[in-house]
């Protein structure tokens, strides 16, 4: 299948990037530091469509040979390995009562090495040993005083994650199994504490209070190169992930405030600026040692928002005259616009926005490599050439079913394929974009092991090590007296049972 003829690239009007790297505008910044065998065949036939610009992006080996070279603090690239057999079988199954009504739990924080799970629920998170007899145990609990503010995806070489929380009086202190925790309403925490812990221990690797930090409407954080990075709209600040010595901290009143930040291979900031009704949006490309900017790229006015999509290669979503995202736009190495994708936001899964939640490096349903962004799109996933904009090629999907990236691992695709309704099994699978060959990792009965953990503009799906992992962010409580008492899914995991 191929496809008409491109569109013309859309540009947002105004959107351009300023000459030089100026210092960021009117901060003054303290350096302190320097997933049934008989349907395997036909369901492995997923179909790639070649379109203008398929080529791109290094060989397998390649990609191998650089994870090879990461430090134990830069953030992974894991590459994965085909499971020994692509029949999925079940090796984590967590589920928390709620007693309350009418009292929905925060359950942010999704995470795995090859050797634990780990889930955030309210004020805990919870380890769960992976392989071997002991599958699926409780390795650890990690209990906070307060519940979780801010996560972060980015995972370091050597497993640390970092998360921010409420302190003491950060919330009522109750139990997270028995009433969904400490107080859930946001507006009530006191999100002042920045820590980083062992994914595979459960132990907390260092911890500090986040001078000035408030409301968690207004918390996020993130990872790079060795790096953690945090602000709270009054303020923002970095610290080494190995012992946490602050590297500079940003606390001065001025024009612009940091909305957040985004990690990875690089460092991107999102700024506003001026009147809060009508912001002036900025993305600067930070050094995350000195908090210093290399570049600014200036927003149109009028967009209603900005997401930080990836921080290398840069890409951003906006909100053009909408509240909505309308709109990628990639940057070059110079912060200068490259390209701008035009979406058609009714039949695309972007998972940018967060209800009550000030995160900007969103857009989890959004992957992107050195040349080409992917995004579900009804029955395909299709690809975007970073460069022109236009679409670059799709993968179709079997008849009647869905399609969503989850990550790149080296030059390949890691997909997930949804079977709902349809009678067959959930797939992940990886997909070469250069050769159009589909590999199958896992099939499972996603229907009955998965549940309603399966929407990727929901929950998060995480593939790690050979399992797909599926968990809530939210989870409901009761609507009524008779319903107290019943559980709800918080996390599945399923791995190949060869």
């Amino acid at each position: 299948m191929s496809f008409g003829p491109p569109p013309t690239p859309y540009h947002v009007p105004g959107s351009d990037a300023s000459s030089g790297p100026p210092p960021r505008t009117g901060r003054r910044r303290a350096a302190v530091g320097a997933v049934a065998a008989v349907l395997l065949a036909a369901l492995a036939a997923g179909v790639w469509a070649f379109g203008p610009g398929g080529a791109g992006g290094g060989s397998p080996s390649d990609a191998r040979a650089a994870a090879g070279r990461q430090a134990p603090d830069d953030i992974r690239e894991t590459v994965e390995k085909r499971p020994p057999s692509p029949e999925g079988t079940a090796v984590v199954s967590y589920e928390e009562t709620l007693r309350t009504v009418g009292r929905n739990v925060s359950a942010m924080g999704t995470w795995a090495t090859d050797e634990v799970f780990a889930k955030g629920f309210g004020n805990e998170i919870k380890g769960f040993r992976l392989g071997g007899s002991q599958a699926s145990e409780i390795a650890w609990r990690l209990t906070l005083p307060g519940p979780l503010c801010a996560v972060t995806r980015h995972v370091s070489v050597d497993g640390r994650t970092a998360i921010v929380y409420a302190g003491e009086g950060g919330g009522d202190g109750g139990d997270a199994t028995a009433d969904g925790g400490p107080d859930t309403d946001p507006l009530t925490r006191v999100c002042d504490r920045l820590a980083v812990f062992d994914i595979d221990t459960g132990k907390k690797m260092w911890d500090t209070r986040l001078a000035g930090a408030g409301s968690s409407l207004a918390v996020n954080v993130t990872m790079t190169h060795g790096t953690v990075v945090t602000a709270w709209g009054e303020g923002s600040a970095a610290y080494e992930l190995t012992g946490g010595k602050r590297l500079w901290a940003d606390t001065d009143p001025s024009a612009c405030a940091d909305e957040g930040f985004a990690g990875g291979r690089d460092l991107l900031a999102l700024l506003s600026c001026g009147d809060s009704a009508d912001p002036a949006y900025r993305v600067q490309k930070i050094d995350p040692r000195t908090g210093d900017a290399e570049w600014t790229y200036r927003v149109a006015r009028g967009v209603q928002g900005v997401y930080l999509v990836s921080s290398s290669p840069a890409v951003v979503a906006v909100a053009a005259g909408d509240v909505v995202v309308t709109d990628l736009i990639s940057l070059d190495e110079r912060g200068e616009r490259r390209a701008t994708i035009r979406l058609n936001r009714d039949h695309q899964v972007l998972d940018c926005d967060r209800t009550f939640s000030a995160v900007v490096e969103s857009c989890g349903a959004i992957v992107v490599d050195d040349d080409r962004l992917y995004l579900s799109e009804e029955d395909h996933i299709v690809a975007h050439d970073l460069a022109t904009g236009r679409p670059a090629g799709k993968f179709d999907a079997p008849a009647g079913g869905e399609m969503h990236p989850l990550r790149m691992s080296g030059g390949q695709l890691i997909a997930y394929r949804p079977g709902r309704g349809l009678g067959r099994p959930d797939a992940v699978v990886a997909l070469d974009p250069d050769s159009g060959e589909e590999t199958l990792l896992l099939l499972f009965a996603g229907g009955a092991e998965v549940g309603a953990l399966d929407d990727p503009a929901q929950n998060d799906i995480v593939y790690e090590h050979g399992r797909v992992f599926f968990g809530a962010r939210t989870v409901v409580g009761p609507y009524d007296e008779g319903e107290v008492g019943g559980t709800d899914q918080v996390a599945v995991g399923i791995e190949s049972a060869g």
